[in-house]
């Protein structure tokens, strides 16, 4: 079983990686009483904009202007290359499927809940061979590579415990947001999660799937935080960090057994929840490259996550957006080490 090694730290010259979903989200609302079969109902609100892990993720990364380099698939058809007009030469090396999109439709609520209907769509192609091809010319040695939205895409599952072994041989920071798995927390699932847990850098969750890791209710996880958060390091190497995202309390992060916790600053105006834990993994991976502190990076995510939830039409906050403090966080980058031994992905493979 392979170890994360301790030392590993991330190169500001480097891009920061996502690999995951990417879809349109096409919001309606607000539908509090679903309608008779047969009949019409119009509502007042309407937003699409980008969706899934990997694109939300992106697009708050491009607001920060961080290096960024995104390894995701499209649908062929008008709605991929919307998504591709959305971030410019970002998409020129994306992987094209012969299949429609994937489109989520989001009914919002009054009480600020959602309710999701998705297809299939391009999602359900996207597989590790794809993630290697987009890679090819990536320097790996000091980039940090989010996997996001693992259980989204189910021909990635069973090469998800190779692509990271690769990932990290190349030298990359590996991160890993799993999303909710749509069948639950099955023996299954717990399987593939014991087989990438040891291979993982930086876990992030939330505070839901905290609990469907760990076999327990939602309550008993918020009712003693650190503990369950020791006893989710415990499943990790050493060295790891663990990240729960945790709404209106902030955030908590656990490191061998060591929990630190970050509150929101101020009380935040919350008009839009979709993507808020993608935004919030920005900010925190972002303050990370940038030499950060554990507690400092997490008030950057909450940070960015805040702003971008209280917007309407979504608006994802740039460097100028973002309080003073976070604000030099994310924009002062120590030197990086000079080396002469970053190789590009391609040669890792096949040395």
């Amino acid at each position: 079983m392979r170890k994360t090694p301790q030392t590993r730290q991330p190169d500001p010259a480097r891009d920061i990686i996502s690999i995951g979903t990417i879809n349109i989200d096409q919001l309606l609302g607000p539908i509090d009483h679903w309608p008779d079969h047969g009949t019409e109902t119009v509502y007042p609100d309407y937003e699409m904009r980008v969706g899934g892990g990997g694109g939300i993720f992106g697009a708050a990364l491009m607001a920060l202007g961080a290096n960024q380099r995104m390894v995701v698939n499209i649908g062929n058809d008008e709605m991929g290359q919307w998504l591709k007009s959305q971030f410019g030469a970002l998409a020129d090396h994306w992987h094209h499927s012969n299949t429609v999109t994937s489109v989520t439709i989001g009914l919002t609520h009054s009480d600020k809940e959602r309710t999701f209907l998705s297809n299939e769509g391009h999602s359900s192609l996207f597989d590790a061979d794809m993630a290697r091809k987009m890679l090819k010319n990536a320097t790996l040695k000091g980039a940090i590579a989010l996997l996001v939205g693992n259980f989204l895409m189910p021909r990635l599952v069973p090469e998800c415990t190779q692509l990271l072994g690769e990932l990290r041989d190349a030298g990359a920071i590996v991160a890993l947001d799993t999303a909710w798995p749509t069948g639950g927390w099955t023996d299954d699932v717990q399987h593939h999660m014991q087989n990438w847990l040891p291979l993982v850098d930086i876990l992030l969750i939330n505070e839901a799937e905290a609990a469907g890791l760990l076999g327990i209710a939602i309550d008993d996880f918020t009712a003693n935080v650190d503990a369950q958060m020791r006893a989710i390091s415990n499943k990790l190497a050493p060295g790891a960090i663990v990240i729960v995202k945790r709404g209106p309390h902030g955030a908590s992060a656990c490191t061998g057994q060591q929990v630190l916790h970050a509150a929101p600053s101020g009380s935040v105006n919350v008009i839009d929840t979709v993507g808020a834990g993608d935004c919030f993994n920005a900010g925190f991976l972002l303050a990370f490259q940038r030499g950060a502190s554990l507690l400092d990076c997490l008030h950057a995510g909450i940070e960015v996550a805040g702003k971008a939830i209280a917007s309407h039409p979504r608006q994802y906050p740039t460097l100028a957006d973002l309080n003073v403090r976070i604000r030099t966080l994310l924009t002062s980058a120590p030197t990086p080490q000079p080396t002469n031994d970053h190789k590009t992905f391609d040669q890792v493979e096949n040395g």
